[in-house]
């Protein structure tokens, strides 16, 4: 068989052409390592959220959107939750801070979008009841909090974050010191869990501006 004789030309241009699938085929590895690395750190993320959050108070309820409609609007799909926790809302959020009158649901959902935490209690709980919530509002600088009476809990106290709810009736003229944990254990857990991250000083709306 006859031996092929290269020139020195054709000689480089192979190396080059060799040379240059050597770096193709180091940038696909490298771009596969990346792949694997950030797949394995996304799912290792995802999995530590879930245990952690797994043993922080209060139930999972199902996200079922964040669609903005009007007050007197149907949402899109029925809420999973009461109060609650996802779905349709209103445009707006209200301001961050104590209500001692009743608020339309859609604009506190928008507050749990931006990942605030939702207290609401039945009107008929006793006085001291309430001074003890207002006293864990206190607690955390009123941040990214919204509290108010609720005549449509089915519980005492119902505190909401975006997809979370934790509610319990109480027993006597006090929240226990269990209940008070929990209740600081929940919003540690769930602030700035909404889908929107939104600062805490961003301004929101006078309730009563758009409730009659």
């Amino acid at each position: 068989m006859a031996d092929i004789n290269f020139s020195k030309g054709e000689f480089k241009k192979i190396r080059a052409v060799e040379a240059a699938r050597r770096e193709k085929l180091k940038r696909v590895i490298w771009i596969i390592a990346v792949v694997v690395i950030l797949a394995g750190s996304i799912y290792w993320i995802v999995r530590y959220n879930k245990e952690k959050t797994a043993n922080l108070p209060g139930a999972y309820y199902e996200d079922v959107g964040q669609k903005h409609i009007g007050l007197n609007d149907t949402p899109p799909k029925p809420y999973s939750s009461n109060p609650p926790s996802s779905g349709g809302h209103y445009g707006q959020q209200a301001n961050w801070g104590i209500y001692d009158y009743e608020v339309n649901d859609m604009l506190f959902i928008h507050n749990l979008e931006h990942g605030g935490i939702w207290i609401a209690y039945r009107p008929a709980v006793s006085l001291t009841i309430v001074d003890d919530l207002k006293g864990i509002i206190k607690e955390f600088g009123g941040s990214k909090i919204v509290m108010a009476p609720r005549s449509a809990n089915d519980a005492d106290i119902a505190v909401t974050a975006w997809t979370r709810v934790l509610k319990f009736d109480v027993s006597g003229e006090h929240l226990t010191d269990s209940e008070k944990d929990q209740i600081r254990a929940f919003y540690r857990g769930f602030k700035n869990r909404g889908p929107e991250l939104v600062p805490d000083t961003v301004p929101g709306i006078d309730p009563k501006s758009v409730q009659p």
